[in-house]
């Protein structure tokens, strides 16, 4: 008896530590999935999909001029298409068996869906075609890296594969830095802020350096006068102020 006890016990050990290894794994992995997806606590690092807003920035508003109605509109249809994306992470999150190739795809693929998705939100509340086309400028110029992984953006600059591929791994690279960046913002906004302008600079030196004279004249055209996010667009921050107009940063 004392035998098979203690055999039925060993079983019953081996079985608990598999468990929580396999436990561990879908956790890492879902924090691994979901690190990709953003960064500055809720809001998102330029070129990933943040839980608050981006035209949540009151510079924003004023420069898209919303109203309460529109303001609540996109709310809704950004809040919708973020549970969705959520969803697909968790999904993401729990297959342990991806290739970290296949993975990155796989958050492209949720990243595409949440702006198609998100599209047609805002197709019924800013109805204005000039206004439209700003709201537009401003998310790309907001995305970073990841306007580029538009299809709509990819057509009109008919970018190569080879040209994609780079950008994605600036994307990359750019999360990385964001994740590293935020606790020092979260303690010192001024030394935050100061390597985050120095990251912007770096990002526009990167993108023209892949895009070719006519790509980049035509990107200019399609992003329009530049809008300056501040940190606090991207990162927690009491000041919501967020950004100005100009052109002090051109690509």
């Amino acid at each position: 008896m004392n035998r098979i006890a203690t055999l039925v016990l060993a079983g019953a050990v081996a079985l608990a530590t598999v468990s929580r290894t396999e436990a561990q794994k879908a956790g890492q992995a879902q924090g691994q999935a979901q690190g990709q997806a953003g960064s500055g606590g809720q809001k998102g690092g330029a070129g990933t999909i943040g839980q608050t807003p981006w035209f949540s920035n009151q510079g924003v508003q004023k420069q898209l001029n919303l109203n309460n109605e529109q303001l609540g509109q996109l709310n809704k249809a950004y809040g919708q298409a973020w549970g969705s994306y959520q969803k697909g992470l968790s999904q993401l999150g729990n297959d342990t068996n991806l290739s970290a190739t296949d993975r990155a795809q796989r958050m492209r693929d949720l990243e595409a869906n949440f702006h198609k998705s998100f599209s047609s939100g805002i197709n019924d509340s800013i109805t204005d075609p000039a206004a439209r086309q700003r709201f537009n400028q401003l998310s790309w110029q907001y995305r970073g890296y990841g306007a580029f992984s538009d299809p709509m953006v990819q057509q009109k600059l008919n970018l190569t594969a080879e040209q994609r591929q780079k950008l994605n791994e600036y994307q990359q690279d750019w999360t990385t830095r964001m994740n590293e960046l935020n606790p020092t913002f979260s303690k010192d906004a001024t030394a935050g802020g100061k390597r985050f302008s120095e990251m912007q600079k770096q990002a526009d030196e990167r993108i023209n350096s892949v895009l070719t004279p006519e790509q980049r004249q035509t990107w200019q055209q399609m992003i329009g006068e530049r809008y300056n996010f501040e940190p606090g667009a991207y990162f927690q921050s009491n000041n919501q102020g967020g950004g100005n107009s100009g052109g002090s940063r051109d690509k």
